[in-house]
């Protein structure tokens, strides 16, 4: 989620209605509960029955099912999984694995290493090639994506070197297609569907001086997206490899199990997807041990200046760090709580609406990035700036920019990380759900008037004049592909803007509870693997029924399916 994504959209979508109708909002009589950090720390631990931690030992049983049947009191016409419920791990023999030994350079900022990958063909199809994505090459210089430029210094290709097929101990080339993130290795057997392969190389990877979701900027190293990855492999369509974009989430992984040995300089504190042990320290370097389980990725922040607030909800511990050399402004430490506080309201809200959060940890890195906040397994980067850290807009909700963004981020657990989907062809699955989640961080907290404004009452999408508005602007269907979009400005609108308010009111038409309901469906049927736009109506008309009007017509005038 890019901070210029948020203010277009915001600066568009309000300019549409202030342009078009003066908004009303619709009368209710639900008290309206005041949001404060004080009263909210009160009152936001688990029930007793769901508190139980949630860590690998229990999250790895495959034999129980994670849909526990309710009498179905909410309407739909099959049984969902209850409030709270478990999410389960794919199991162990389905996951990719990746070990990996790595150092950071401090000297001339580099990352680089050993990695050993073990996976499967997971396709119908045998394969005569591998695809590697390869991003970090892509800031070697600056360069454009498509909508924007982006500014890069001191960046470098990858070296990727002594890539073996160890399966049968041979070696391999490696090609550099005209996408240097793309990466061609032809291999010396044919892999056929279900066969197993170990594929290792060595690689060194540059980190830019750029304030990005990879980057270092004011001594915090944002290490994100830096090693050679396999990419996905479609049926029909063979590896996936759509061109990078610097606008929200446009990765596209299997799940895996990481098993990472890194070492840093001494001084550097870490945090990462996965759980750290504590470190080994000699020659003047720490040097960590990090397994992380039924992950799609694997990322770190480091910095020497990183100042910790920690706590605990649910059984998952959070860990949040600011730069404490470079704070923005003097509240700092207040933000920093406050969205501490976010986070434990978020997996509040999130683990009843969606399913538990099924690992033990998560870190929230508040770092200098050109971004609102940027998504990763068990990891969310969130930008410092006067915009989200200093702005106390609200009396009653102390640094909602913040809080808003850490629930976004948040919220990509669920979609993104447990439910994957390829970014770039559908775009919506992850920018439109996350933004949607915003609005369930709202029902928790009980600040109901956010989203009267987006109210069928008010703003019905399936109606003019928001229709012709929506045409004309290039914005449907919503679920087009990001490159199918015209610019920035109709890309921002429907994948954050007018995804969630359709979201929201398939809320409105089917029911708060009914509609949870069905997204925890959705979640249990795709937990761990790559969904699609099909899946999810699927899911969506199963459980509601196909002989609801209203919500026929919202997905008829709204989507391609």
């Amino acid at each position: 989620m890019k901070k210029q994504t948020r203010a277009i959209a915001s600066t568009l979508i309000f300019a549409m209605l202030l342009g078009v109708t003066a908004c009303s909002k619709k009368n209710s009589n639900k008290s309206k509960k005041k949001f404060s950090v004080a009263t909210q720390a009160e009152t936001t631990e688990a029930p007793s029955e769901t508190t139980e931690s949630t860590t690998e030992s229990t999250t790895e049983t495959t034999t129980e099912t994670t849909t526990e049947a309710t009498s179905n009191p909410l309407g739909l016409k099959i049984d969902v999984p209850q409030e709270n419920c478990e999410i389960q791990f794919l199991p162990e023999e389905e996951r990719f694995k990746y070990d990996m030994v790595l150092e950071l350079n401090e000297a001339d900022h580099t990352v680089g290493g050993h990695v050993v990958v073990n996976f499967y063909n997971n396709s119908s199809e045998e394969w005569n090639q591998l695809c590697m994505r390869d991003y970090s090459s892509l800031f070697k210089e600056a360069h454009h994506d498509g909508f924007q430029e982006i500014e890069v210094k001191e960046g470098a290709l990858t070296e990727v070197t002594n890539v073996m097929n160890e399966t049968t101990s041979q070696a391999l080339t490696c090609n550099r297609d005209a996408d240097v993130s793309v990466l061609w290795i032809p291999l010396d057997q044919n892999l056929k569907p279900g066969e197993h392969m170990t594929l290792s190389y060595d690689f060194k990877a540059t980190i830019p001086l750029v304030a990005d979701r990879y980057g270092l900027s004011d001594g915090v190293y944002n290490v994100t997206n830096f090693y050679p990855i396999l990419a996905v492999y479609e049926d029909g369509k063979g590896f996936s490899h759509e061109a990078y974009y610097n606008f929200g989430e446009c990765f596209y992984s299997e799940i895996s199990n990481y098993h990472v040995t890194l070492t840093l300089p001494e001084k550097m504190k870490l945090l990462s997807t996965g759980v750290e042990n504590t470190p080994a320290n000699a020659d003047g370097k720490n040097t960590y041990t990090i397994e992380a389980p039924c992950v799609r990725d694997f990322v770190f922040c480091a910095s020497e200046n990183f100042k910790f607030f920690e706590d605990d909800y649910d059984g998952i511990h959070i860990r949040l760090v600011y730069d404490e050399a470079h704070p923005c402004g003097d509240t700092m430490d207040a933000c920093a709580e406050a969205s501490l506080q976010a986070a434990k309201d978020s997996f509040a809200a999130f683990n009843k609406a969606f399913g538990k959060y099924p690992y033990p940890e998560v870190d929230i890195v508040l770092a200098p990035i050109d971004a609102g906040g940027m998504e990763y397994p068990n990891l969310i980067i969130c930008t410092v700036d006067a915009m989200y850290c200093l702005t106390n807009s609200y009396e009653s909700f102390p640094y909602e920019q913040m809080a808003i963004v850490v629930a976004h981020e948040l919220g990509h657990q669920w979609f993104m990380g447990i439910v994957g989907n390829n970014s770039g062809m559908e775009p919506w699955l992850d920018e439109s759900f996350a933004s949607y989640t915003e609005f369930v961080f709202y029902e928790y907290l009980g600040v109901e008037d956010e989203m009267e404004l987006y109210s069928r009452e008010t703003f019905d999408l399936t109606k003019e004049p928001w229709l012709t508005s929506m045409q004309a602007n290039g914005i449907l269907p919503i679920n087009r592909s990001f490159y199918d979009f015209e610019d920035a400005d109709s890309y921002i609108l429907a994948a954050y803007s007018y995804g969630k308010i359709a979201l929201y009111q398939m809320e409105e038409i089917l029911g708060r509870e009914a509609f949870h309901g069905i997204l925890r469906e959705y979640v249990h049927r795709n937990a761990f693997t790559n969904s699609t736009s099909s899946r999810f109506f699927g899911v969506l008309l199963e459980c509601a029924g196909q002989d609801n009007a209203d919500l026929n017509k919202l997905i008829e005038v709204l989507f391609d399916i």
